[in-house]
Formats: structure tokens, C-alpha cells, sequence
């Protein structure tokens, strides 16, 4: 071995061992803001299942957590299930209506909170280090069905 084919060996192995560490550095960042966004997202359900509204402060704080934890991308989805009746004599018609996160947001920036019913459903869905992750809630307290 000539001492060109040391050096270019020794300056791989130098290379190898300082990224080999930073590697698994950032693995290991990646996979505890996953984590801290999917606690953030869970805080942000039960929050909002027991109040049975989503308030603009509530939001708000939610988002600034999920930048903390570096996700931006996010959907929300509520899903409400009504029996109304159908247009047969004493027929009952099952129908669930959706409003996604723009609607959500919509209504509570111009009343101030959006009201949710008992058993209302909801996903929400981040998109952390590209990959989803989805999380569901049924709000336990809020206006009863009339």
C-alpha cells in the first residue's frame, strides 16, 4: 500500500465516523418530534372532546405546538351522524355530515369557537417527517342532539 491509499483510507474512516453519529443524531431528533407532535395532537382531541367547542386559543396553541415539533401539514376533520326522517311514511334516513379543517377554521375565526355535539366524531391527521399519522376522538361533552 502506497501513502496516498493510506491517507484517502484514513480520511473514509474519519469521514464514516463523524457521520455515522450524525446520522443516527438526527434519526433519533426525528423520531422525538414525531412523538411530541403526536402528544400535541392527542392534548389537542382530549381538549376539545371535553369541552365540547374549539376555541380559537386552543387552536391557536395547537399550531404553535406542531411547529415546534417541525410539522406543518395537518387535517381535521369532524363528522356528525343524524337520523332525520325520510321522505317514506315513519322511514328514518342515517346521514353524516362532514366539515373539513378550512370550514372549522372559518367558523372560529368569525364567532370566536365552533361548537361541537355529544358524540360528534374527529380526525385529525398529521403529516410528521412526511409520513401520516392519524388520530380519532368522539366528543364525550358538548350540546346535546335536538
Amino acid at each position: 500500500m502506497n501513502a496516498l491509499e493510506k491517507a484517502v483510507d484514513v480520511i473514509i474512516a474519519l469521514v464514516l465516523l463523524f457521520f455515522i453519529p450524525l446520522l443516527y443524531y438526527k434519526g433519533g431528533e426525528n423520531v422525538s418530534k414525531a412523538i411530541l407532535a403526536g402528544q400535541a395532537c392527542e392534548t389537542f382531541l382530549k381538549r376539545i372532546s371535553t369541552a365540547g367547542e374549539i376555541s380559537r386559543p386552543v387552536w391557536e396553541e395547537f399550531e404553535r405546538s406542531l411547529r415546534r415539533c417541525d410539522c406543518f401539514e395537518y387535517e381535521l376533520r369532524r363528522a356528525r351522524i343524524l337520523f332525520e326522517p325520510a321522505a317514506e311514511a315513519g322511514g328514518v334516513v342515517e346521514r353524516t355530515y362532514i366539515k373539513e379543517k378550512e370550514e372549522l377554521f372559518e367558523q372560529v375565526v368569525t364567532e370566536g369557537k365552533s361548537r361541537l355535539q355529544n358524540g360528534d366524531r374527529l380526525w385529525l391527521t398529521i403529516y410528521a417527517n412526511h409520513v401520516p399519522a392519524v388520530y380519532f376522538a368522539s366528543v364525550r361533552a358538548g350540546e346535546e342532539y335536538s
